[in-house]
């Protein structure tokens, strides 16, 4: 795993760490999985459920209405 030393403003580091406490994280994590985040939505990276399932799983569950009867 690499290392990567970021620089912020405090501002900035204070959402991170309120946003960490708040998802039960620690700082250096949730700002990884931020970045991960960002990098999969511009497409430089594949997701772990993107690998396995092709991306289908995701996209099927935020685009299609549930059917008919099913609520």
């Amino acid at each position: 795993m690499s290392k990567v030393i970021i620089y912020l403003p405090e501002t900035e580091f204070s959402a991170l760490q309120q946003l960490a406490v708040h998802e039960y994280r620690a700082t250096k994590a949730q700002a990884a999985l931020i970045i991960r985040g960002e990098l999969a939505r511009l497409g430089l990276i594949t997701t772990k459920v993107e690998e396995c399932n092709g991306g289908n799983a995701l996209h099927r569950e935020e685009t299609q209405p549930p059917a008919e009867g099913s609520m």
